[in-house]
């Protein structure tokens, strides 16, 4: 009998993504156990068998703490080990640029230091540029700045709302394409097409727009940005420029991948459950 995926969700979660890897768990004769952020008690011990499977959907600060309390080395996830469990999302851009992942030109600023801004500016190229503020979901605290009046008037409010700003080079005339990875292959692509009147950009409704990706470069990257980021699962965010060249944005996990099953008619739900129960196998051999 298959173990079971015990799915770490909360009220934030799209309830189709939990719809969807319901089903690809009944579709293999898989137990699928949600664990309810809302009511998971962190007093009474939950023990996970070595083999069972376990994801977690909802990005939350306490869906994390629920899935860190659950973890256990012999369960099967999408982490590539116990201590990227851990791992501190924020700092992908550095990591990707250690590993010489090619990235936009980008500075974080530490403090509301004018000289400092300039000079960053400068070593980006120049305006226009973008702000970045991590953390937002869907484009929201990605901002073009196109004078040194509108960045300096950005700037001050994001500092005095204690965030820490990025200031990234701003790539024209580029395609922006997520890529959803699973294990160490791609397993879904779709184009993200611009807003009317923005420049940041959203999935396609167009399923001509989704396929399965054979291995190129924009696949290879995306799965390096995975094992950057020590995942087996990650939607990644890559800028295909006119002149060929890629640019990484980001690598998510978790990430919204029914956009690419209810769209484009591609079975994620199915490969991620498949790799866990493979890596599930493994575990249990040992």
């Amino acid at each position: 009998m298959p173990p079971p995926l015990y799915c770490v969700t909360d009220a934030t979660v799209p309830a189709i993504t939990t719809e969807l890897l319901a089903a690809a768990c009944a579709a293999r004769g898989v137990a699928y156990v949600p664990v309810e952020v809302e009511r998971f008690d962190p007093c009474e011990e939950t023990w996970l068998r070595a083999g069972d499977m376990l994801f977690r959907p909802a990005v939350s600060y306490a869906a994390v703490r629920v899935e860190q309390a659950l973890f256990t080395e012999s369960a099967a996830t999408f982490y590539a080990s116990g201590e990227a469990l851990c791992f501190d999302g924020a700092a992908a851009p550095l990591l990707f640029a250690r590993r010489g992942l090619p990235i936009p030109r980008t500075v974080t600023l530490l403090r509301n230091d004018r000289a400092q801004q300039r000079r960053a500016v400068e070593l980006l190229g120049g305006l226009p540029l973008v702000v970045k503020v991590p953390g937002g979901e869907g484009g929201v605290g990605v901002m073009l700045v196109e004078s040194w009046a509108s960045l300096v008037s950005v700037l001050d409010h994001l500092f005095a709302a204690g965030r820490t700003p990025q200031l990234m080079a701003y790539v024209a005339d580029a395609v922006h394409w997520r890529v959803v990875v699973v294990g160490s292959r791609a397993v879904a692509a779709y184009r993200n097409h611009p807003y009317p009147g923005d420049f940041r950009s959203g999935p396609s409704s167009d399923p001509a727009d989704y396929e399965v990706p054979s291995p190129s470069p924009l696949t290879e990257l995306a799965v390096a940005a995975t094992r950057a980021i020590r995942r087996e699962f990650a939607g990644i965010d890559i800028l295909a420029h006119a002149s060929g060249r890629l640019y990484l944005l980001e690598a998510n996990f978790p990430c919204y991948f029914p956009q690419a099953q209810v769209v484009g008619g591609i079975d994620v739900a199915g490969a991620m459950l498949g790799h866990l129960l493979e890596k599930s196998g493994r575990l249990v051999a040992i």
